[in-house]
């Protein structure tokens, strides 16, 4: 699999394991919150961001693989996991 495809499924693995740990949160006030306020954006929102901070190539790739296996901050602190 190419490092471009390995990209995308990373990035589609996070988007699905945050929507399934959503369906199952026992406060669902909040799941609708991280619902509306915390989406899941496309693969290419990270390609662009990537690039206008200068990676590309191998490197771009590499870094979405990256932030895709990283957690949120934001949300950690909103849920108390800080």
């Amino acid at each position: 699999m190419s490092l471009k495809d390995q990209a995308k499924q990373a990035h589609f693995l996070r988007n699905k394991y945050r929507m399934q740990a959503r369906k199952m949160m026992k406060d669902r006030k909040l799941a609708k919150h991280l619902n509306e306020n915390n989406i899941n954006m496309p693969f290419e929102y990270y390609e662009t961001k990537y690039m206008k901070k200068g990676y590309n190539g191998k490197d771009l790739y590499e870094k979405i693989i990256q932030s895709s296996t990283r957690a949120n901050k934001e949300v950690n602190r909103v849920l108390g996991l800080n």
